[in-house]
Parts: structure tokens; sequence; C-alpha cells
């Protein structure tokens, strides 16, 4: 609905309110999930349990330059229903065996709780200290049959990255660790601790629906609707008359609902916010999108004084929008450990080439040749206008297309 303020003077249209509350909701949910729901496991036993019958349980997320880890692991299996003083530790090594493996015991005794870090070898011979990889944010919590341990812990302590999951718990008596007091749960394949700053692919594909639903949300919102919603406010005027603003909105109401499934499918994955460069642009960008929704919502009429200000930043950061949407998209694309195909890039590239030269400079040079017949110019604009969405809507499909079948 249009609410009119014409007594006011001032603000125009605000009509998109409900575009709004889509996104108020939609953070509300993302919040509330992240807070509230369960995460999955990257590894467990046994492979077919779930919750509360798992005997152990293995998380793991990134945040920025470190992981955060949590392991769980059931009191009864390793006999520690009764003790006050235990130990939970994570294993990590390149064979599925304890020698030379890179080890976290997370301690809790009259001391407190602490991390240790040591390095395996064979049964029956006493782990090594090793250096401490700036593990902080520890937690250590005993409840009804289980013991779990939480922390932070930096990327340096991997001297690879594809490691095999050893999880084990014990008791702590007179203030040492009984180290080999029960065998350790051992994984069945190896799991990736990749670094994104690194050159090195940890896969060939993208294998998580979840990114696969990311990557192809954010492209269709971004790089489909919002570009076909600039295009509408920019050059269809002429076609649509007064109906091209209905228009306009009805794409942008598209768009952030596509978007929002985008965020909240990577939210879900990842349960943390990434600090990376892909990352941080991502949420400047959703930034600016509901900033630009504020303002197209609450501007001026045409002949207040501030309306030339108002429609001048409303078309500027769309602009600047869609630049960083460009940007953004080729990193994200570009990830190492995504292995993205090299003809994907470049017909991301050739996109782009045709946004600014066929869509943009190619309307501004039909406005100008034929502004001084109207009538010639809509028949123009409109067949230009057809072959515009045509490759707009070939490229994203194709793009999604090779997203989801690469190999």
């Amino acid at each position: 609905a249009v609410v009119s303020t014409q007594s006011t003077g001032v603000i125009r249209h605000v009509d998109q309110k409900m575009c709004t509350g889509i996104l108020v909701v939609f953070l509300i949910f993302c919040s509330s999930y992240v807070s509230c729901c369960p995460t999955y496991p990257c590894f467990k036993s046994p492979s077919d349990c779930s919750g509360d019958s798992c005997t152990v349980q293995f998380y793991k997320s990134e945040w920025g330059t470190a992981f955060n880890m949590s392991v769980k692991a059931k009191l009864s299996y390793f006999a520690l229903e009764t003790t006050e003083n235990f130990w939970i530790g994570l294993g990590l090594s390149e064979e599925a065996s304890m020698e030379g493996s890179q080890i976290t015991l997370c301690t809790k005794s009259t001391d407190g709780l602490s991390v240790v870090q040591v390095r395996g070898f064979s049964h029956g011979v006493s782990p090594t200290s090793i250096e401490p990889s700036l593990t902080s944010k520890i937690t250590v919590k005993k409840k009804d049959d289980f013991i779990e341990c939480e922390f932070m812990l930096h990327r340096s302590f991997f001297d690879t990255e594809n490691k095999y999951i050893f999880i084990g718990a014990g008791p702590i008596e007179d203030n040492l660790i009984l180290y080999h007091y029960a065998t350790p749960i051992v994984s069945k394949e190896i799991f990736s601790f990749s670094n994104e700053n690194e050159s090195g692919k940890t896969y060939s594909t993208i294998t998580d629906f979840r990114v696969l639903l990311h990557a192809s949300a954010m492209i269709t919102g971004y790089g489909i609707f919002l570009v076909v919603g600039i295009y509408t406010s920019r050059y269809l005027k002429p076609i649509f008359d007064s109906a091209w603003y209905r228009i306009h909105t009805s794409i942008i109401y598209g768009m952030v609902f596509i978007v929002a499934v985008g965020i909240a499918s990577i939210l879900i994955k990842q349960r943390t916010i990434n600090t990376n460069v892909h990352g941080l642009v991502g949420f400047l960008i959703i930034f600016l999108t509901i900033f630009q929704i504020f303002l197209g919502s609450c501007r001026p009429y045409k002949k207040h004084s501030s309306r030339g200000c108002s429609m001048f930043l409303h078309l500027f950061i769309g602009c600047f929008l869609l630049i960083l949407v460009v940007v953004n998209i080729f990193l994200g694309l570009s990830k190492t450990q995504l292995n993205i195909p090299s003809h994907i890039l470049v017909i991301q590239g050739i996109y782009v080439i045709w946004i600014v030269f066929g869509s943009i400079i190619g309307n501004e040079v039909l406005k100008h040749l034929y502004k001084s017949d109207h009538v010639v110019y809509v028949k123009k604009l409109k067949l230009y206008t057809m072959i515009n969405i045509g490759v707009i809507l070939m490229y994203g499909c194709t793009i999604i297309i090779l997203l989801n079948v690469v190999e």
C-alpha cells in the first residue's frame, strides 16, 4: 500500500515497509538459529548415531585465522561417571595411528581448567609437550552422561591440512594425566583443516549443498535481480510510465527474499561470521542493501528541495553496491578451496563487460541517438531491453548450472 503524507511535503512513499519487515524477520531468524539450534557434527561415533546416543562427537567451525573446536564424549563409555578430575582430548594425525599425532587435551582438576598440547607416540609411550598454539576461550563442562570441551585453536597448530581425528578421555589422579587410560575412538576418514590463505586445494568441487545454495542464491539475487532492478529504474520508465516503480520494487522484494535464503544457508553451515575479505565485503553489501531500502522508501516529493540530493544518493549507493557485488562474486568464486574452473570466472568477466558496455553505455548511446523522437526511441528501447534481459538470464542460468555440475 502507498502511504501519502503530502501535507508534510517531505516523504512521498513508505510502501517498502513489507520488504523491511522481511529483512527484520530474517535477521531475527538467523540470530536465533545461530544461538539456539543444534549443529551437525563433523565426526561422530557410531556413524549412524544421533544426539545423546553418540559415544563421541566433534564440531568444527572457522573464525578468521582460527578454528572453533568442540569435543564431546560419553562418560559411561570411558568409565568416568564418578570422576570429578578428568581430561578430554582431540588428536589429529596424518595416519590412523597415535604416533606423531598432534593432541589437544582439555583438563579439569583442582587447579582449574587448562589446555595441554602434546605430540603423541605409540601406545605405552608418554606424549611429549609441544609449543602452545594460541589456544583460547576454553570451556569444559560435565553434564548428565557427557563431558564436553570447547576451545579456539589457531591455524598455525596444523602442520598439514588433512587429518584423522582421535577422541579420548580419562581421569586425572594426583595432578597426573592418565594418557593411556582408554583406547581413543578414531575416524575412518580424513578431515580438512585448510587455510584459505594458502594456495593448496583441499577438494575439487563444491560438495556442500549449503555452499551451493549460498552461491546460487547470491548470484541470482545480486547478479540478476539487482541488475534488472537498477536497469528498470534507470532505463525503462519510457516503456512502463508510472508503473516502473511497482515493477522496480517488486524485483527488489524478490532480491531480498533470495539473498535472505543465501545468507541463511551459509550461516547455518558455518555458524560463525567469517572475517575474510569475502565475508566482510558481503556484510557491507547487506548493510548498504538495507540502507538503500530505507532511502528509497523515504524519498521526498519531487518539489521538495532535498529531492535531488536524495535521488543522487540513492543512485550513487546503487552503483557502488553493484560494483561491490561484482567484486565479491569474483572473491567468492576464486576461493582456492572451492577450485572453481577458470571458464566460470571467464563467463563472470564477460557478463561484467556486457553490463558496463552493453547495458549501461549501450542504453545511454541509444537515449542520445533518439532523444528527439520519443516513439522511435521506445520501440528501439523495447528491442534492446529484450536483448539485455536475455543476456542477463542466460548468464544466471549458465553460472548456476555450471556450479552444480562442475567436476
